[in-house]
């Protein structure tokens, strides 16, 4: 415990510790938004593709 006390003053001493708050990384967040609507189209089309069928000579 005190060895990690230690290093968190050094770290504070030393500036390196930030004030908390992630800055950017929007380009990550579209990344996933793209990424998922991909996947949901390509499962979309793969699910209309492998529909079925109806026979053609059913009678209605």
């Amino acid at each position: 415990m005190t060895t990690l006390m230690t290093l968190g003053v050094l770290a504070q001493a030393a500036g390196q510790v930030g004030s908390g708050r992630i800055q950017g990384g929007w380009e990550y967040v579209w990344a996933c938004y793209g990424s998922t609507v991909v996947v949901l189209v390509l499962y979309s089309l793969s699910l209309w593709m492998r529909r079925p069928q109806a026979p053609h000579d059913a009678k209605e």
